[in-house]
């Protein structure tokens, strides 16, 4: 993902300011994406809007990726100059895999996506490329309108665009429902919450493919839903919504639900809630073993600590009271795991830990601290030597959601400083950070300007200080052994451990000492033959 200039406060575009329409010359090249499944007549009017758009038609591609229609579909003789056909393989299905092939087969700098069975007004490019020539974070939302008829033709098309008409003939005013009140709750977005992304509709949106790619881009997997999925992973790679209602597009012929609503309650609890822990209604159904994307990832680096100070900080982690949550400990697991490393040598904590978790589905190993939380919401920070309470990592939540803050830190109260303790991340405010920071600026005081700062006062119940004692007890060392190898030894090279007393071979246990064990367990004196 590129640097960005403009440091923007949470969603609120209205700091970033796009040229005028038509008083600007654009340079970036723009790749707009139609998946297509059917519906000939309707494509040709798709594309007739497309060949008289105000955007330069040099700069504009169009690619309609042919999803195993029969008899396959045909570009019309109406089309933009750089237009193609791209036809899906075999096996695959759905919106979500065109709108990726699309995307993967193009070389614009700003990606469209746009429905084969929409109109486009003449400024639908336009109005959406400006803003991604302002500001690189930027995701525009195009104006989606339902229409039952459309233009008679191609030709009708063209003339209703040059002569403004289109709007005349095709608005009814029926839009998306949910998409509207979202809009109007949150001042066009620019006050959204962590719901924001629920504006986001693939239908007619846009994006810089830089920012695609930072997202991971569309799931092809996602045959329903696949638009409300990657909307939330742009939300939380720190994208900029920004609804453009210069940018009409009308759905022409009979609106379906599956258009006009979102897709049922059964499919967002059962297959997005996997991949999405917000809205948590939709994700506290859904069993533990199933949250493929947790809403805390949580990090610990365990690098050169003893294996009792890492127990004590991990299981207070993974016995906390919020259960949403994925853990990786960091440290130079290859190292500790080769062939090479001694038995007993410096990497024997690390192999203690790694085998005492390995099995744990929460925990994971990395070599190198994540950089944000992507694609969970929330990255935390948990430095070894401290031990969070049960309730504290629900507690830093429910503050920092309250707050709307983009970073929550969990201070001792006795603590003289200000990196003494525990820091949870919002990851699109961390990810934004990291492309706005100029050098030798403090990472959370950008994050804080960009989002928002709260801060936490925590009692030894809440933070606890692990470095002050060993919370879970080590096993005990005995001085090593100032005696000579035995003679075995001293031949094989089969020396013990300094650390470690080497085992002695059993005594075994005769009548007479089984005997006088007896004897002294009831306090009796011994008899004469009661050894015998």
């Amino acid at each position: 993902m590129e640097r960005v200039r403009t440091r923007v406060f949470r969603n609120d575009w209205s700091a970033l300011a796009p040229p005028p329409l038509g008083e600007w010359t654009p340079d970036l090249r723009v790749t707009v994406v139609i998946p297509a499944r059917g519906g000939q007549r309707r494509l040709d009017l798709a594309l007739a809007s497309l060949a008289v758009q105000t955007y330069p038609d040099r700069l504009l591609e169009v690619v309609v990726v042919d999803i195993h229609t029969a008899p396959p579909l045909r570009l019309p003789a109406v089309r933009p100059r750089h237009c193609r056909l791209v036809r899906a393989p075999e096996g695959v299905w759905g919106a979500g895999y065109a709108r990726a092939l699309g995307a993967h087969t193009s070389t614009g700098d700003i990606l469209l996506w746009m429905d084969a069975d929409m109109v486009a007004c003449p400024e639908f490019v336009e109005a959406q490329a400006r803003w991604h020539h302002t500001h690189a974070e930027t995701v525009t939302l195009g104006r989606v309108r339902f229409a039952d008829t459309g233009p008679a033709d191609p030709a009708d098309v063209i003339a209703r665009a040059r002569t403004r008409t289109l709007h005349d003939t095709l608005e009814t005013g029926r839009h998306h429902e949910w998409v509207e009140h979202l809009l109007r709750d949150s001042g066009d977005l620019r006050d959204a919450d962590h719901l924001g992304f629920h504006a986001y509709v693939g239908a007619a949106a846009g994006l810089r493919r830089s920012l695609y790619e930072a997202a991971g881009g569309v799931d092809p997997d996602l045959d329903l839903g696949q638009d409300t999925e990657f909307g939330y992973r742009l939300w939380q790679a720190g994208a900029v919504m920004v609804p453009e209602r210069a940018a009409t597009a009308w759905h022409v012929g009979r609106a379906t639900t599956v258009r006009t609503r979102l897709p049922s309650e059964r499919f967002r609890t059962e297959v997005l809630a996997e991949l999405m822990p917000h809205p948590h209604v939709y994700r506290e159904p859904l069993p533990a073993h199933r949250r493929r994307v947790p809403l805390v990832h949580a990090v610990v680096d365990v690098s050169g600590a003893p294996y009792d100070l890492v127990r004590g900080c991990v299981d207070r982690i993974l016995d906390s009271a919020e259960t949403d949550l994925g853990l990786t400990l960091v440290a130079d697991w290859e190292g500790a795991g080769s062939e090479t490393a001694h038995p007993c040598g410096p990497h024997l904590d690390l192999r203690l830990v790694q085998a005492n978790y390995l099995r744990d589905p929460r925990v994971s190993f990395a070599s190198s601290v994540p950089r944000t939380g992507f694609p969970s919401p929330f990255l935390l920070r948990v430095p070894v030597a401290w031990g969070l309470g049960q309730v504290a990592i629900s507690r830093m939540l429910a503050s920092a959601e309250r707050a709307r803050a983009g970073i929550t830190e969990l201070f001792p109260a006795t603590s003289p400083t200000r990196d003494a303790g525990v820091r949870l991340w919002r990851t699109r405010a961390l990810a934004r950070a990291l492309r706005v920071r100029r050098d030798g600026e403090d990472l959370g005081d950008v994050v804080a300007e960009l989002h928002g700062r709260y801060r936490i006062h925590a009692g030894e119940e809440t933070l606890t200080d692990l470095s002050l004692y060993r919370s879970v007890p080590p096993p005990p060392r005995p001085s090593p052994d100032s005696r000579p190898p035995l003679a075995d030894e001293a031949a094989t090279g089969n020396t013990a451990c300094p650390d470690h007393e080497p085992e002695r071979a059993p005594q075994p246990r005769g009548p007479r000492r089984f005997g006088a064990w007896l004897r002294a367990l009831r306090g009796r004196p011994g008899r004469p033959g009661d050894h015998r």
